[in-house]
């Protein structure tokens, strides 16, 4: 069996000093407490959402105290009532109101004389810059409010975001890390001082640094949630199942897998960690010489092998007991719980690979050297590889998009360059090899996508990419979390020549359809296909953004150099594991470039929700044209005449007897012809 206490920046650490009265545990998912909070972190006046009050503002030269505020709910503090507060441009929260002294800048490990009593503290940043605001806002109903203070925009090197909350009810504070420069560097003191021989402090302190990214939602955010009260000793709780959950029967036995936490105050030494099959009896292993404190976590692959008998669905638990010779003191975080399938059949796995890159970011030319290198040992139709232009370092590449936001925040990806694969490697493209590669193509999948694209245009200045894909399971998968993603995609671009000295991009994102959040899926069954049609018209004219703080707006403008150079990936996706099932890169079927010197047809509404359509043809031509509607087999399934007398004639096109789909509408005279995509969505 593996043994492994992985060292982490604290994330399930505790520490404490005698007679503390408060303990506390790191956030196990990001994200904001609660999540009552949703709002975006920026400067105040400069795009942080309404409802913020400054309580301290900027350019503090010197260490200051804001004004007293009023809380705004009942809260207890060290058991004891409290409705007023004041904090110092260095990060420190008092209840003791009548503190004069204001701590400095240089922070210190607690419990430190420069505190005042009945502290709360990310001491050690600084209010300096002209952006720097203390503000507060109050999220919630009566009886389970947060007020929270929030260090906007401070200093740490470079802009650094914290909070500190209260939580109306149960008394809880917790300490927020939101958001942070590239190149903020804070080392701070987070935690609780109660007296000067009584302070809880976090784990890392006073050289804590951040966890959370560049992202400004709360996505990425980490906090640390303060309880007061007294720990128990022996407190272990279950964190995550990490075996694989897509497993092939003749593959079996399988390892389970997972990581379990101390929150106990007891380091411990021994203890048996335990799994169950479908609430099956419990198959347990004792853990000996190990020394888990509340800095470390614990990660294992259990001794006792599972051998399923058939395929099928089976749900799984462990946790962990008989915590240093005793029981677990709070069984309600035992056991955490996940899904594992098992099948018979399998397919080739096609891996999906997502780079998060720049032209402004040196370090990502030989992350994208390497990973064309290890790529060029492999077919085109082994992998799918789609980039994502970033918004940093500096300004940022101009073909940045918000959806690529959406996609690196779903990710929590914080630097660059950085490489997805299939939702589960996440790495720096520069060290990727092609046994890394071998290892996610050997995993198997249990469905196959094929797609198509076609690529309309005239002349550029009406572009629309068709598109059809078609998924087909070859075994039943239930979930609920599924999601299509289409991505239309530039293979090359020049454009966008940066700083970091490349010239040509490979494989940009241009948009995705019909947008990041992606199509629902439902549960696949062996047999049924699932089929989906999308349709993108490219709107205005080409635009090239001087960085990416002015992303393309989609709406008036695009970012396409050659619309011929355009591509088409698909790839399907669970959303709560991340888990990318499988991908494909679309087949281009048509590109057709329309002559508008003879004839144009327009169609509105498309998609129509209706039993009709208008087609409006524009033409210089006089006589009778022949109307056709062409269904995705091919198959004519409605032709009409209509006489163009002229310049712009309308038609109504009865389509009542049409099913939902896509279909294909020529006009066609002797001497022109002309064609255009309908979409029926009833």
């Amino acid at each position: 069996m593996k043994k492994i206490i992985t060292l982490t920046i604290c994330l399930l650490g505790i520490t404490q000093f005698n007679f503390s009265q408060y303990y506390y545990f790191p956030s196990s998912t990001p994200g904001n407490p609660g999540g009552l909070n949703t709002d975006n972190e920026y400067p105040s006046g400069s795009g942080l959402p309404a409802g913020w009050t400054v309580i301290l503002g900027p350019s503090n030269s010197s260490p200051t105290w804001s004004t007293v505020e009023n809380i705004g709910f009942p809260f207890n503090f060290n058991g004891n009532a409290v409705s007023q507060y004041k904090v110092s441009s260095t990060g420190v929260l008092t209840f003791s109101t009548g503190a004069s002294n204001v701590p400095s800048e240089t922070n210190a490990a607690l419990p430190d004389p420069a505190i005042p009593d009945n502290s709360v503290m990310v001491w050690g940043l600084e209010g300096t810059g002209s952006n720097d605001n203390i503000v507060t806002k109050t999220f919630g109903t009566a009886g389970g409010r947060q007020h929270w203070v929030f260090f906007s925009s401070y200093t740490a090197g470079s802009w650094s975001y914290w909070s500190i909350v209260m939580e109306e009810g149960s008394d809880k504070i917790y300490i927020v890390d939101q958001r942070h420069s590239t190149n903020a560097n804070p080392e701070i003191t987070a935690g609780i001082q109660i007296d000067g021989t009584t302070a809880t402090m976090v784990c890392g302190s006073p050289t804590l640094s951040n966890v959370a990214g560049a992202d400004a939602s709360p996505a990425d955010n980490h906090y640390y949630e303060f309880i007061y009260g007294s720990q128990n000793a022996n407190d272990m709780a279950g964190i995550s199942i990490n075996t694989f959950p897509y497993l092939i029967l003749g593959n079996a036995p399988f390892t389970i897998s997972g990581e379990v936490a101390n929150y106990g105050s007891s380091n411990v030494t021994n203890f048996d960690i335990n799994y169950s099959i479908n609430g099956g009896a419990a198959v347990s292993e004792n853990i000996t010489g190990v020394n888990i404190d509340g800095c470390n976590n614990y990660t294992f692959d259990h001794g006792t092998l599972w051998t399923p008998t058939v395929s099928g669905t089976y749900n799984v638990a462990i946790w962990a007991s008989n915590i240093n010779g005793s029981a677990d003191m709070d069984q309600s975080n035992d056991t955490t719980y996940t899904t594992l399938n098992v099948y018979d059949n399998f397919i080739q796995r096609v891996p999906m690979l997502e780079v998060f890159t720049s032209s402004t970011c040196p370090p990502c030319v030989q992350g994208n050297i390497n990973l064309k290198d290890v790529l060029s040992n492999y077919s085109q139709t082994d992998y799918t590889l789609l980039k994502y232009q970033m918004s940093w370092p500096g300004s940022g590449d101009p073909y940045y998009t918000q959806e690529a936001g959406d996609r690196r925040t779903f990710y929590s990806v914080n630097s660059v360059p950085r490489l997805e694969i299939d939702g589960g490697y996440d790495g720096n493209p520069s060290g990727f090899t092609t046994q890394e590669f071998d290892e996610y193509a050997g995993i198997p999948s249990f469905s196959t996508i094929s797609a198509n694209y076609s690529v309309y245009h005239d002349q550029g200045q009406n572009s629309v990419v068709d598109m059809n894909v078609t998924i087909d399971p070859i075994e039943d998968f239930n979930s609920n979390n599924l999601k299509l993603f289409v991505a239309i995609i530039e293979y090359a671009t020049y454009n966008n020549t940066g700083s970091n000295g490349e010239t040509e991009f490979l494989h940009v994102m241009k948009k995705m359809i019909p947008s990041s959040s992606g199509t629902t899926v439902p549960s696949l069954q062996s047999g049924v296909q699932e089929s989906y049609n999308f349709s993108y018209n490219f709107q205005g004219q080409y635009t090239l953004p001087p960085d990416a703080n002015s992303p393309i707006n989609h709406m008036n403008s695009h970012s396409v150099e050659d619309f011929d150079n355009l591509g088409v990936v698909v790839w399907i996706q669970d959303i709560n594991t991340k888990e990318i099932l499988q991908s494909t890169t679309a087949s281009i079927v048509a590109n057709v470039e329309e002559n508008l010197a003879t004839s144009r047809l327009m169609i509105f509404p498309n998609p129509t929700t209706e039993n009709y359509t208008n087609l409006l043809i524009e033409s210089s031509e006089r006589g009778m044209f022949e109307i056709m509607i062409i269904n995705t087999l091919g198959e004519i399934v409605l032709m009409d005449n209509i006489t163009v007398n002229k310049d712009l004639t309308q038609f109504q096109l009865d389509n009542s007897k049409l099913s939902n789909g896509m279909y294909n509408v020529i006009i066609k005279s002797p001497s022109i012809q002309s064609s255009k995509k309908l979409q029926i969505l009833r």
